[in-house]
Parts: C-alpha cells; sequence; structure tokens
C-alpha cells in the first residue's frame, strides 16, 4: 500500500470470487428478462448463420461458375436446385437468379437479426444495470452507520456511478459481443467442420494456447480494474471535497495542497489505465498472430494434393473463406476481454456490499405515540475500531414531558449519547428504554417516528423549501401545516422573500441560504414532525441573538408536553431548563438544575463563568 499527497490506494473488492460465480449472479438479473434475452439470442444465431452462408454462397456461385456436377452440394445450392430448379435454365442461368436472390435474402436476415439482437440485449443490460443500480442505492440508506465511518463519501458515490457503469460495460458492450461473435465463430466453426473434419483438428492445437493466453491476460487486467476502481473513489473524493469546501480552500489558499491531492490521484488512476491498455494492446496482436499460424497451416494442408482431390473449387473457396472470416469475430473476442475483467472487477466490489448485514431491525414493538420517558442504565459505547470508550456507566432517568440540557466540554459524548438514542449505534454496554421497554426491542422506523432532532449539521436536499421542510414520512402534510410551522420556526417571512415562495428549489445542501436560515428550515421541519421526543443538538448555534430571541419563544411552546434534550454550548440557552446534566470524558459529572449546578462552583459553574468572561 502506498500513500500520495493524503490519496490513500484501497482495494474495493474482496478478491473471492470466480469469474464464472459472478456472471452467475449477475446472470439471477436476467432471469426475469428471459424473454427479451431469447429474442436477442436468436437475432443473433440469425445473424451469425449469415455470416456462414456467406461463405456457402461463394461456392455456390463457383461451382456454377466451373459447371461442377456437384454444384448441389453445398446448403444453399441443395435449397435451391431442391425446392425452385423448374429444368428449364442451365447451371449458370440458374445460379444468375439464385445467387442475387439469396444474397438479398441473405442480407436482409442478417440486418434483422443484427437489430433484435442488439436492441433486445441493450434493453436486457440497461434494465440489469437499472436494477443493480437501484439495489446498491436502497442498500446504501439502510446501511449501518459504522459503514459510513468507515468509507469516504467519494468512494460511496463511486460505486452507484463509476463502478455501476464498469458493470454496464461487461453486460452491454462486452456481453454482445460475446454472445454475437461467440455464435459466430461456432458458426464458422460447425461449417468448417461439415466441409472437413480433419482440417479443423489445426484449430484444436492452436486453441488451448490462445485461452491460455486469454485467461493470463484476464488475471492482470482484473488486479488493474479493482485499482482504476480505488483511485477512481480517490478522484471523486478530493473532487467533491475541493468543490464543497472551495470557500475554505480559498480563503487558507488551501489551492495548491488540493491540486496536489487531486493531482496525485488523478496520476495513480492514468498509471493503471496505462498498464491496463499495455496488456490489453499487447493480448490482441499475439491472439493475431497465433490465429494468422493457424490459418496460414490450414492453408498449406488445404492446398496438399490429397486434401485437394476431396474439394470442388466451390467448396474450396467457401473453406477458405469461412476460415479466414474466423480471424475477425476472435480478435473481437479476445480484444473484449479488458471490458469483461473491469466489469466483473466492478460486480464483485458491488456485490461485496450488496451482502453486507443492513442495519439492524430485531425489534418488533410497536407504539402510536410514546408518552417520552427515556431510562439510560449503566451505558458504555466504545465506536468500532476505536480504543478507548466515547461513553462510561450512564446511568439517567428523563421523566416524559421534561426538559433536560446535556453540557460538556466538546468531546465529552453528549452527542454520541444523542446518536444511541436514535439508534445508529447500539450500546455497548448497559441498555437505554423508552417509556419502560428498551429501544432494541421497538421496530426501528417506529422508534425513530417518536424523535425529531435538529442538530447542528443541517442537511437540506436539492428540492423545494416544502418539500425539505414536509420531508420523508411528512410529505401527505397539507400546506397549511407546512406554513403554520414555518411560521413557528420564523421561517415564513425569509421564505416568502425567495424566487418562489415555498416553491423555489434550493441548491445542493441549502445553497444560497445563510447558516440561520437553513437552521430555521430544519426547526420548521421538526415541528412539523411533532414527535413526542425531541432533541436539539446546538439548534440555535447558527442564529444571530435577536433570532435566537424569537427561535427560543416557539421553541418553549414547540417542547411544551413533550420530552427535550438540549444539546448546547451557550449555556445561556439551556438555563431554563427542568435538569441540567453536565459531562466530562464520557461520564456524568453533576446533575441537577441552572441555581444548584452554580452554588456547586463545579464544571457547570466553571464554564458558565468563562463563556460570560469571555
Amino acid at each position: 500500500m502506498t500513500r500520495h499527497a493524503g490519496v490513500s490506494r484501497r482495494r474495493t473488492g474482496p478478491g473471492s470470487m470466480s469469474d464464472w460465480q459472478i456472471y452467475r449472479r449477475l446472470f439471477t438479473y436476467v432471469t426475469p428478462l428471459w424473454f427479451m434475452f431469447a429474442l436477442s439470442l436468436l437475432g443473433y444465431v440469425v445473424y451469425s448463420a449469415g455470416n456462414v452462408l456467406l461463405a456457402d454462397l461463394m461456392q455456390f456461385l463457383l461451382d456454377s461458375l466451373d459447371r461442377s456436377e456437384r454444384v448441389a452440394s453445398g446448403i444453399i445450392s441443395g435449397i435451391a436446385y431442391r425446392y425452385f430448379d423448374t429444368g428449364g435454365l442451365d447451371r449458370i442461368e440458374f445460379a444468375r437468379v439464385a445467387v442475387p436472390v439469396a444474397m438479398v435474402s441473405m442480407a436482409a436476415a442478417r440486418a434483422t437479426g443484427f437489430f433484435l439482437g442488439n436492441y433486445c440485449m441493450n434493453h436486457v443490460s440497461r434494465t440489469l444495470i437499472h436494477n443493480l443500480r437501484c439495489e446498491l442505492f436502497d442498500k446504501m440508506l439502510v446501511a449501518p452507520s459504522a459503514y459510513y465511518d468507515t468509507h469516504a463519501q467519494g468512494a460511496l458515490v463511486s460505486r452507484i456511478t463509476f463502478n455501476v457503469e464498469q458493470v454496464s460495460g461487461a453486460v452491454t458492450k462486452a456481453l454482445k459481443t460475446v454472445v454475437r461473435e461467440g455464435l459466430t465463430v461456432l458458426a464458422l466453426a460447425s461449417y468448417l467442420l461439415y466441409l472437413n473434419w480433419r482440417l479443423c483438428l489445426v484449430f484444436a492445437v492452436v486453441t488451448p494456447i490462445i485461452a491460455a493466453v486469454v485467461a493470463f491476460v484476464g488475471r492482470h487486467f482484473r488486479r488493474y480494474s479493482r485499482r482504476i476502481q480505488a483511485s477512481m473513489g480517490d478522484v471523486t473524493q478530493v473532487s467533491g471535497e475541493s468543490i464543497s469546501g472551495f470557500r475554505d480552500i480559498r480563503l487558507f489558499a488551501g489551492q495548491r495542497q488540493q491540486h496536489e491531492r487531486f493531482r496525485a490521484a488523478s496520476q495513480y488512476n492514468r498509471a493503471q489505465n496505462l498498464k491496463l491498455a499495455f496488456v490489453e494492446g499487447l493480448s490482441t496482436p499475439v491472439v493475431q498472430s497465433m490465429l494468422a499460424l493457424a490459418l496460414a497451416t490450414l492453408v498449406w494442408f488445404a492446398l496438399s494434393p490429397d486434401i485437394l482431390g476431396g474439394f470442388t473449387a466451390g467448396s474450396l473457396a467457401a473453406f477458405l473463406t469461412a476460415a479466414t472470416q474466423l480471424g475477425k469475430p476472435i480478435r473481437q473476442l479476445s480484444e473484449v476481454q479488458s471490458e469483461i475483467q473491469r466489469g466483473l472487477a466492478a460486480a464483485e466490489d458491488i456485490f461485496a456490499q450488496l451482502d453486507l448485514e443492513a442495519e439492524a431491525d430485531s425489534g418488533s414493538h410497536v407504539t402510536a405515540r410514546a408518552r417520552g420517558a427515556l431510562s439510560l442504565r449503566h451505558v458504555g459505547f466504545t465506536y468500532p475500531g476505536a480504543r478507548a470508550p466515547v461513553l462510561r456507566d450512564i446511568s439517567l432517568e428523563i421523566p416524559a414531558g421534561s426538559t433536560v440540557a446535556l453540557v460538556g466540554r466538546s468531546g465529552s459524548g453528549k452527542t454520541t449519547l444523542v446518536q444511541l438514542l436514535a439508534r445508529f449505534y447500539q450500546p455497548g454496554e448497559g441498555e437505554i428504554l423508552l417509556d419502560g421497554v428498551p429501544l432494541a426491542d421497538y421496530q426501528l422506523a417506529n422508534l425513530r417516528a417518536q424523535l425529531a432532532m435538529v442538530s447542528q449539521q443541517v442537511t437540506l436536499f436539492h428540492d423545494s423549501v416544502r418539500n425539505n421542510i414536509a420531508f420523508g414520512s411528512l410529505a401527505a402534510c397539507s400546506q397549511a401545516q407546512v406554513e403554520a410551522a414555518a411560521v413557528s420556526a420564523h421561517a415564513k417571512e425569509f421564505i416568502q422573500g425567495l424566487p418562489q415562495g415555498f416553491d423555489t428549489v434550493l441548491g445542493e445542501d441549502g445553497g444560497g441560504l445563510s447558516g440561520g436560515q437553513r437552521q430555521r428550515l430544519a426547526i420548521a421541519r421538526a415541528i412539523l414532525k411533532d414527535a413526542p421526543v425531541l432533541i436539539l443538538d446546538e439548534a440555535t448555534s447558527a442564529l444571530d441573538n435577536e433570532s435566537e430571541h424569537f427561535i427560543q419563544q416557539a421553541m418553549d411552546h414547540v417542547m411544551c408536553g413533550r420530552t427535550t434534550l438540549v444539546i448546547a454550548h451557550r449555556l445561556s440557552t439551556v438555563e431554563r431548563a427542568d435538569s441540567i446534566v453536565v459531562m466530562d470524558a464520557g461520564t456524568i459529572v453533576a446533575h441537577g438544575s441552572h441555581a444548584q449546578l452554580l452554588a456547586e462552583g463545579g464544571l457547570y459553574a466553571r464554564l458558565y463563568r468563562q463563556q460570560f468572561a469571555d
């Protein structure tokens, strides 16, 4: 493993699946599309048969010109003389009519077969890719939080975009080529066996050598394809970070640093692509050279007196024409190897993601609306891969309808505690109960229906303001309800000032709105949900003092009758909480009202005095 300018090199797949296992799994996506797949195969069979009959037509023409006694020994000539010869024309006159008719008929059949094969195979392959991409996206929607902790955002986006398109190459272009050219090779080889099986033994000698070369090259293709996928994740990651953080990059003059990171990622991707191109460019001439050697040997044997005795001029020309026609499909089959291996490497990685366990949801308890009583009993938690615990022996009782503030230094575990309440993680020790029922016993969707959250990191979508407020399960809310929530969050005034009001489509992650405006939309969303448990994680951090005053008034109204957990560094916002929990280094160090904690003179009092002194 190497590291260049902060960009890591990773393997994206486990490398444990064989080509056949991957294709067999891909084929399960094709099974429901069997009718279109069968039509495609039928079209390619017609197309491949047309290629063979072109050589056979050469025999008909030459044997007619030579006035051979065996003029009707070919496939087309046999059909023509059997069903259409009236006996009124000599052989040349009959061929003058039959050959052009056969040429036009074959061209029409080949064109129909080519269209049918290509269109139906495209239908199958693009449907497969659509289903695979949707399945991968759906898996990411239910993946556990630890999955996102251990994967860069760029790598995840690259899987849905770049990796799936690589699979598209394997099942679109590659599969079409393999089926079409494979059937052509099979048809031509069968025709050569029909004309003279002994001469075909030459191909039997060279075929294992070609197969060995293809297998050897395929292993290199797979290795380089995995590296290309990993490097594309790095390219996507660096570019995404640079686009989203362009203000900080310019403010801190980080253009050069980001340029070097991106250049290193792109250079590694370039190097792996060049290695793949080198192996691909070398393999095709090797296969073609061996094929040319086999054809030259075939011609040498075919022109020997012993072999010539069994041929007419037409059948010899047909044999040599069919033999030379093998070159194009075999070359295309060897060239498509890199496309196949890129797709198989991508499919291997995608299947590894699809096989990951979804977010645990084994609970069955369901409630229409919880009262909101929370109980934490000796809760401990350590993030996956971390050594030190974030929370240690947390015990706390929160009565229904009360407001509890969690305060403490950064890194004391306040936000982690909230993550456990929403069951984004499972406690490593102890348990958390809602209305006396362990959170693990709740059906996950039902548990989260009892929670509304406003966090410091507001998430807004590239959609209308209305749809951002009435998001997800709230989509059925009326316009009046949405506007009422916006009024309560003191957001309606600025929303009406937008170009299309509630129908204004926001930029990515709320681009074009101030931090306070974005946060007020998130508050409006939480108000609209009307959940019995409300979590405010630095919910007013982006507001100015005047806005915070109005929002606080709205929140006082919203917090009535529901359990509210408030996390805030600005201690002035938690003074009116029913109780305040002071956390430090993952433990609860104090618990009481604002006045009690100030009188005790502990950590809370020091933080309070320090904040107002600042």
